[in-house]
């Protein structure tokens, strides 16, 4: 995985950065440099996120909630 799939992945999960380096416990700079392309990351991370990013690229966000309220406004 190079560091624009690596951040499409991020993106595709609705994580940031800082998001991942508290998932895994690591430096953020470590992060960083991952998606700077300073750092190679680790293949077992690479198929870690390039997995949960298909499912979530593939199915998608479920319809019906964009604007949903607590309650419902009667008019």
């Amino acid at each position: 995985m190079d560091h624009i799939r690596f951040t499409e992945c991020l993106a595709y999960l609705f994580w940031s950065q800082e998001t991942l380096a508290d998932i895994l416990d690591c430096d953020r700079f470590l992060v960083r440099a991952w998606a700077e392309g300073g750092q190679p990351i680790p293949e077992h991370i690479a198929a870690w996120l390039e997995t949960l990013a298909l499912v979530h690229e593939v199915t998608g966000i479920p319809p019906g909630y964009k604007g949903k309220k607590l309650r419902e406004e009667v008019h």
